[in-house]
């Protein structure tokens, strides 16, 4: 009777691997989603809209701080286990949203997307402790395509903090630096993708299926992770690139999001209005979600800035380093470049600093003002950032705010908290950008989104 119980554990364990590998075998060609921004529909000024991110921003920066500094990723499975109330990815306050649906019959769920983090998951019915979601929450019984999946299975011993009450059920803990935690089940489901233009892609993943959740969603169901580990969709679809064009916050238009082999390379770029730049993108052991980029240097008006390349670089310590990432708004400078950048602004502008401005408006200066309204646009430096490789020459909406009610002029820089630096997805508004996990790199070209 052991030696036959035995054989079934193989079995079931076999099966499970299957189905997780045909994943991969069954996604074929792209897929193409709307990302809906989560103010949209909010009815909310454009400065609004921008102060919301930035608070938002601010709290991911301090999130992301905690996981660059902890050295989190870089120790041992033991040494991990020994801190298990360390926060381990970036925030779940987010600011894209992608619709999609789960199970058999499929159940809609709507999921924050997440290039910083890698688990995915969304609350389920069963949850103690729910957060606030707009769609109904997923229920696992209604679904014949739902399987636990068991403490053997290769995903499971992916998770840092998962347990085994039962050998036939994985459980889970995944926490994110601002306190967002998600505890539940882990287990393999199908998911179904639909195309704007109508088509349907359905495969098996692996996810947490959220019983106890605490901190933030932001009205989503659940996290889709798109980060470089084991866990996230990208890794477990194999997936050889994805790319995003983001609109501006103001816009009634859409973001999208595409994903997949995206073999013609070409045709992502036909509606480019500037050219196709490419830079490398390089990857660190210790923490190994990001998608770290080769970035040199800033210039400001028509000089570039005397920093060191040592204040962008990636250490052997998993410390510094420049990371692209579409869950922040802001972009996040160490102090001293942040400095170094302010400075420039402010001997070219040739305006004071804003008084009583909010540290939510970002960098901001004091403008002229008649009748209500700056006396007229103000002339403000041309930003570059500097990549191995590439230019990337800012639009100046890209990175001023102009706040006509209090006369102030913006520019949307923050500090990021420590010694990294985060490109958020203000700069990237109006962009195709597309990571190539083929051949490392990240490609970018203005395109009017």
């Amino acid at each position: 009777m052991e030696l036959i119980n035995m054989q079934l554990i193989s079995v079931v364990v076999v099966l499970i691997s299957s189905s997780l590998c045909a994943a991969e075998a069954a996604f074929a060609g792209d897929i193409r989603v709307d990302l809906t921004h989560v103010d949209a529909g909010k009815e909310l000024p454009k400065h609004e809209l921008i102060r919301r991110a930035m608070r938002r921003s601010k709290a991911r920066a301090a999130a992301l701080s905690v996981v660059r500094n902890s050295g989190f990723y870089g120790r041992s499975a033991q040494q991990q286990a020994q801190q298990p109330g360390m926060p381990v990815r970036p925030s779940g306050d987010l600011e894209y949203v992608l619709d999609l649906a789960v199970g058999t019959p499929p159940q809609p769920i709507s999921a924050l997307l997440d290039t910083g983090s890698d688990l995915i998951w969304t609350q389920c019915d069963t949850c103690t402790a729910c957060l606030r979601q707009p769609d109904p929450l997923f229920s696992p019984g209604m679904s014949s395509s739902y399987e636990p999946m068991r403490c053997t299975g290769q995903l499971c011993g992916d998770i840092v903090h998962h347990s085994c009450i039962r050998p036939d059920t994985c459980t889970y803990r995944y926490s994110y630096g601002d306190g967002t935690t998600t505890l539940g089940y882990y287990a393999t489901e199908r998911f179904t993708f639909t195309s704007s233009s109508g088509e349907r892609q359905t495969m098996p993943l692996g996810f947490g299926c959220g019983t106890m959740n605490v901190g933030s969603l932001n009205n989503a169901s659940g996290i889709i992770g798109f980060g470089r580990d084991q866990l996230s969709l990208v890794s477990q679809l194999s997936i050889q690139r994805f790319s995003y064009c983001l609109t501006p916050y103001a816009s009634s238009k859409k973001s999208t999001l595409l994903f997949g082999s995206l073999a013609d390379d070409g045709a992502l770029y036909d509606d480019a209005t500037g050219p196709v730049q490419t830079t490398p993108l390089l990857q660190s052991r210790q923490n190994p979600t990001f998608y770290y980029v080769a970035f040199t240097g800033v210039t400001v008006g028509a000089r570039r800035l005397r920093i060191p390349a040592s204040a962008f670089s990636l250490r052997p310590d998993g410390s510094g380093g420049v990371i692209i990432d579409s869950g922040t708004a802001l972009t996040l400078f160490p102090a001293v470049v942040l400095a170094e950048v302010v400075r420039a602004f402010r001997s070219q502008l040739r305006l004071p600093f804003a008084n009583g401005s909010s540290p939510d408006d970002g960098v901001c200066f004091a403008a002229p003002v008649t009748a209500g309204r700056l006396v007229s646009q103000v002339v403000v430096p041309r930003m570059v950032f500097h990549f191995q490789g590439a230019d990337l020459d800012l639009p100046r909406h890209n990175y001023v705010l102009e706040d006509h009610r209090k006369g102030h002029l913006c520019i949307l820089l923050a500090d990021s908290g420590d010694d990294g630096t985060t490109i958020g997805n203000f700069v990237q508004q109006d962009m195709r950008v597309v990571y190539d996990l083929e051949r490392e790199t990240l490609s970018f070209a203005p395109v009017e989104c």
